[in-house]
């Protein structure tokens, strides 16, 4: 099956517009940060740090000052990357656009085939595997992330999947089910992780998680699978959500943690522990031994912190601020010991980041 790829030199070569004091592709060290915008207003933005300047590099969106002819769209969600491309899903337009991370500069897209496609989350196997998770279609599809070919669409898996991850044998997809909805039709199949052989793109394992299960982060190296729960949004005030810990030997769960968290979550550099968000702020589970989350940093009332990442160069920590939700947001910048070394402003409801040299 072919990809519906839209090259951007069908648009033409696009003149650079300048809109900053700094060089647009500084060498060295960096980061892209995507703002996913809010949804119905095509304000989807991506913005680039670089560790040279120890600043953002431009003062709008890095994507539309490359390529001044295209848009991100409606409500990026996840960003991710392999060599010197990467990939970001933008939901509400049913598609993945595809840059060079070193210029800045678009590669074209991949629409997925149908209507009411929404891509949510992005996994790369290897050169020439990929999956692309499916909100609406509860489904994955296969994609070759090298010449960006669709290989196989509408993957059967849970319902409203969303985060995914892989190791060399399996995806493993998280089926929130639409928080509320599936609390209301426990006959649709969430609140769980398909597994999904990637040698049949058949899913072979169903694991209970809990209730709106959103976020995975995978540990190769030791062979385990933490997933993230959420409370029901009806039960806001009065339940909590956490986080599982599964053995990817036995596709099993080991242990879980009941703790209040927000959506997004990550793995330290070490993998001896995670870094979860919610509405005090930043909390740090150690997962050797017998350990409960404690909070290292603490947001403030205005702030809503929406995304947290390690940056694999330092081990300093990134935490994406939404603040309002409606205004721009910023990234924070914590050293080791959970001190703030670095601000900087982005657009609206930062959240997804990837780390490049």
């Amino acid at each position: 099956m072919s990809a519906l790829l839209c090259l951007s030199s069908c648009v033409g070569t696009p003149e650079l517009i300048i809109n900053s004091d700094y060089d647009l592709t500084p060498e060295g060290k960096g980061a892209y940060i995507l703002c996913e915008g809010s949804q119905g207003q095509n304000n989807t933005t991506l913005w680039r740090y670089s560790y040279r300047e120890s600043k953002s590099v431009s003062t709008q969106d890095y994507f539309n000052t490359l390529n001044p002819t295209l848009k991100l769209g409606d409500t990026g969600n996840s960003l991710k990357i392999k060599g010197d491309t990467a990939y970001i899903a933008i939901t509400s337009n049913g598609s993945i656009e595809l840059f060079t991370i070193s210029t800045g500069k678009s590669l074209g897209r991949i629409f997925l085939p149908g209507i009411k496609r929404s891509p949510r989350d992005i996994t790369i196997v290897n050169d020439s595997v990929g999956y692309i998770s499916d909100f609406h279609s509860h489904s994955l599809t296969q994609f070759n992330p090298t010449t960006f070919e669709i290989k196989q669409d509408m993957i059967a898996v849970g319902y409203a999947p969303e985060s995914i991850v892989s190791n060399e044998k399996y995806v493993f997809v998280a089926n929130s089910g639409f928080g509320d909805y599936a609390f209301d039709h426990p006959e649709i199949k969430a609140q769980n992780v398909s597994v999904v052989d990637i040698s049949m793109n058949k899913e072979i394992a169903l694991i209970p998680i809990g209730p709106n299960v959103q976020s995975l982060q995978i540990n190769t190296s030791k062979k385990l699978l933490y997933a993230l729960f959420t409370h029901l949004p009806r039960y806001d005030k009065d339940s909590l959500g956490g986080i599982v810990e599964i053995d990817l030997t036995t596709l099993k769960e080991t242990r879980r943690w009941l703790y209040k968290v927000s959506k997004n979550f990550a793995l330290s550099l070490s993998g001896d522990s995670l870094l979860l968000l919610n509405s005090e702020g930043l909390s740090i589970l150690n997962t050797v031994g017998n350990n409960t989350p404690k909070i290292v940093a603490t947001s403030k009332t205005s702030e809503n912190w929406y995304g947290v990442h390690v940056s694999p160069f330092d081990g300093t920590i990134f935490i994406a601020n939404a603040k309002q939700y409606t205004t721009k947001g910023e990234v924070l910048i914590y050293d080791k010991q959970w001190n703030v070394i670095n601000t900087f402003q982005v657009g609206i409801n930062p959240n997804a980041m990837i780390f490049f040299q």
